[in-house]
């Protein structure tokens, strides 16, 4: 029986057992482990030429069998079961490790001698020790005897029955799958392949939330590819009304502040940087539209680093104009470094995108338009009356705020011209949803390495 490279790559759950020089004790374990209800989901591979029945489901091949599937496969986690296995596992890492794990399973105490090479194997190629129990890992460390990094020991008495097997089980899905419940029953999630935050807000006091609900759709219909990349962060203001949250298919975290503070823009943007699963984030009002050619081309933009982006407008006749002066597209840490938007501008109408954008270019950051090729497009669809608010717009409250911060900038200098009020409220997580979308991540190996350019290069 073999392994074909697109059933393996579809569950990500496959895991060969390299046994070829186990002994009783080790083919007994693999027995348990491969026949057990707590690795149901996992499909097996048992490297040996024993003739010990397996548990149905089992497929045993030839040791040499574990080139041709390293080489087929995506993401695999090879377990040894004995030393010699361990190390005849480890020499073909050396020559494909693709995104595979390797795994030394150490069943009795007898310690692996101290040595170079052996450092190379356990601790340079190996990404768990796995220790039956406590004696087993007692040797590592020990005079003569090699240290063993990244250990695991199995025999957990809190788990209960079967607890060597759960928390194998739970070394299996955290390494092939980030986003999971994990031994503990606590949910995990990895949000890194998300390359866009989309933060908008909203204050609807009149009839629904249509304008929200119709720009949402639009977008769910974008292609997966697209979408898939994009973490949507709605927030709304405290309207007063009430409406139920479309089920859409896109990542959506949803978010509302309890209390009704009028013209909370700047606390609805911080809330919203606060949840951004991006570095990347677009801040935008309700009232633009990105198409889905934009959104493609700001997903695969380098980081923002000192930069913050205005975005131009396309009119329906096809010409240009300027961005709206609160829309931008801007790096998450350079936001808060800049202690995002001042809230002691909230409760009143205006100033605090025109201060916001003041202060952090007087803190060195760049402001730029993003080139044409990126448009976004002034909305026709929301109807002003219905799903909409009706609050003044008048800008005598904070004329006199926004004049003595500007002041404060220029005479008093750095780290002046900001009050720091951030999150001055309550609120609620309404909604929190990932789409079921699994990625394929570039391979690049040498990004680590170039750390050294990084440290020592602005951040452009």
């Amino acid at each position: 029986m073999t392994l074909s490279p697109e059933s393996s790559i579809s569950s990500g759950r496959a895991v060969i057992l390299v046994a070829a020089h186990a002994d009783d004790f080790a083919l007994e374990f693999a027995q348990r482990l491969t026949g057990s209800p707590v690795m149901a989901k996992y499909r097996f591979i048992l490297l040996t030429d024993s003739e010990r029945s397996f548990p149905p489901g089992v497929e045993c091949l030839r040791p040499s069998e574990i080139d041709r599937l390293l080489a087929a496969n995506r993401s695999l986690i090879v377990q040894s079961l004995s030393r010699e296995d361990h190390q005849f596992a480890a020499k073909r890492f050396l020559r494909n490790r693709n995104g595979h794990y390797l795994l030394a399973t150490h069943l009795d105490g007898k310690g692996i001698p101290g040595g170079i090479l052996r450092h190379i194997v356990y601790n340079k190629l190996t990404d768990i020790n796995l220790f039956i129990d406590q004696n087993a890992r007692a040797p590592s460390g020990a005079p003569g005897f090699l240290g063993l990094k990244n250990p695991m020991v199995l025999d957990q008495p809190q788990l209960g029955d079967r607890a060597d097997l759960r928390m194998l089980h739970h070394a299996y899905e955290a390494l092939l799958h980030p986003s999971r419940t994990d031994v503990s029953g606590l949910r995990k999630q990895d949000d890194s392949d998300i390359c866009l935050a989309y933060v908008t807000h909203f204050y609807c006091n009149q009839q629904d939330i249509s304008s929200v609900t119709n720009l949402l759709a639009r977008y769910a219909a974008y292609p997966s590819e697209v979408i898939s990349r994009v973490h949507f962060v709605v927030v709304d203001d405290g309207s007063p009304i009430e409406y139920d949250i479309p089920d859409l298919a896109l990542n959506l975290t949803w978010l509302k502040i309890d209390q009704d503070i009028r013209w909370n823009q700047a606390g609805a943007r911080n809330l919203g940087a606060v949840y951004a699963k991006s570095d990347t984030m677009l801040l935008t009002d309700l009232d633009h539209e990105l198409p889905v050619d934009a959104m493609r081309r700001l997903i695969a933009r380098p980081p923002c680093g000192k930069r913050i982006y205005k975005i131009y407008r396309k009119k329906p006749d096809g010409s240009v104009y300027s961005g709206h002066s609160n829309m931008f597209l801007v790096s998450r840490g350079r936001f808060f470094e800049c202690h995002g938007y001042d809230e002691e501008f909230a409760g009143h109408y205006g100033a605090e995108d025109f201060r916001f954008i003041k202060y952090h270019k007087a803190r060195g950051t760049l402001q730029r338009y993003l080139p044409k090729s990126i448009l976004c497009i002034e909305r026709e669809d929301i109807n002003r009356r219905k799903s909409y608010h009706s609050l003044a717009r008048d800008l005598s409250f904070n004329t006199p705020v926004d004049s003595r911060k500007k002041r404060e900038l220029a005479v008093n200098g750095h780290g002046h011209g900001h009050s720091r009020m951030f999150l001055n409220f309550t609120w609620r997580i309404l909604l929190d949803r990932r789409l079921p979308v699994t990625s394929r991540r570039t391979r690049h190996t040498i990004w680590k390495h170039l750390a050294i350019f990084r440290q020592i290069l602005p951040r452009f």
